[in-house]
């Protein structure tokens, strides 16, 4: 039998959460375990539509699962309260306090086990805080939530921050280096969630957010971009499917001429000209340059029709370059391609719209 605590995702939360919440011997329900994991009141679901909620369907699959691993453990261990539909519950009966203790200890070592190794390849990379998920029960991180809440932290960076999935970040660094084809629901923002069969071959991280790119069965099939927190369920393996390995130096290319992780249609390699409007700005962007091709056009000082200064960029304009422009607002300019000048007035003029002065 399957360990019911492998996996990740919503699925392998609604594990382990009914499984502490029947060892402790309370009559316990899917509306009961829905409100935990929603962060509701208990008894919120009782006149409330379940299915409705997200996760709802993992819930379903899980609880039937926990409940047949403890009777195969130990038979008669479980009893419900004998009631149908919302109100039926369950309760656990047995003698040891911890029946299941071997499974879980099973799979918290392999999670270590990869943790470590994906830690390794990416030391120096990551703020230490992305892996609370995997020091949750380590001395080390109550030393450090102490310190951070009582006021006696001496650094934080704007990047430590609970990034929905990143504990799936060790699955598919894992399964790139192991050639592993993955199998996930992928729900869009807007959109219905729909199944994906994945061949996940390189990790980006972008102002905040993961994503891993690779082959996908669907369009548009090569460098098919997944946030990791648009995942929903479980990540499985799939073990029938040849892996598709990237070409050699394909990302290194992909992001080369760009800003984050978009390729837009139609967009090519074109200088883009910005111009500063103050001293401050303009020094800001030498030390902090907004993308690797960057070069000072023009030192910042006095001209003929004005004071600026200007840099330019030998990029592929996307949605990312413009949100990066649009951050310093009036400090700074674009000078050319016409065509990403008139994107960024056109954002400007719908945003000025929106901002009525109200008597």
């Amino acid at each position: 039998m399957k360990n019911i605590f492998a996996g990740f995702g919503t699925r392998s939360v609604f594990v382990n959460l009914i499984y502490m919440e029947l060892m402790k011997r309370e009559f316990v329900s899917y509306p009961d375990i829905l409100a935990i994991y929603c962060h509701r009141p208990k008894g919120y679901y009782e006149k409330k539509a379940c299915n409705r909620e997200p996760g709802y369907g993992e819930l379903k699959k899980a609880f039937p699962d926990v409940i047949k691993a403890l009777e195969k453990v130990c038979p008669g261990c479980i009893i419900d309260n004998g009631k149908k539909g919302k109100g039926k519950a369950y309760k656990y009966i047995g003698k040891d306090d911890d029946p299941l203790a071997e499974e879980r200890k099973a799979i918290e070592q392999k999670r270590v086990e990869d943790y470590v190794a994906f830690c390794k390849a990416s030391a120096g990379i990551l703020p230490a805080s992305w892996f609370s998920a995997y020091f949750e029960n380590t001395q080390l991180l109550l030393d450090t939530h102490r310190e951070d809440e009582s006021g006696m932290s001496h650094i934080r960076s704007s990047l430590e921050q609970n990034l929905t999935n990143i504990d799936l970040l060790p699955v598919f660094y894992k399964a790139i280096t192991g050639r592993q084809v993955l199998q996930f629901s992928y729900q869009p923002f807007g959109q219905d969630p729909f199944t994906l069969t994945f061949h996940p071959q390189f990790l980006k991280e972008y102002n905040g957010r993961w994503f891993v790119f690779g082959e996908a069965d669907r369009e548009p099939y090569h460098a098919y971009n997944v946030p990791l927190d648009r995942i929903v369920g479980e990540v499985n393996e799939v073990d029938d499917v040849n892996y598709i390995s990237a070409p050699k130096g394909f990302y290194q290319n992909f992001f080369k001429n760009i800003i984050g992780v978009t390729h837009e249609k139609d967009a090519k390699v074109e200088e883009v000209i910005i111009r500063t409007k103050t001293e401050y700005q303009h020094g800001l962007l030498l030390t902090k340059p907004l993308h690797h091709s960057q070069k000072e056009k023009l030192p910042f000082g006095e001209h003929e029709d004005g004071n600026y200064g200007e840099v330019s960029l030998m990029i592929e304009p996307n949605r990312e370059l413009r949100g990066r422009i649009l951050m310093y607002g009036e400090n700074l300019e674009v000078i050319s391609p016409r065509l990403l000048r008139e994107q960024i007035k056109d954002t400007l003029t719908k945003q000025t719209a929106q901002y009525h002065i109200y008597e």
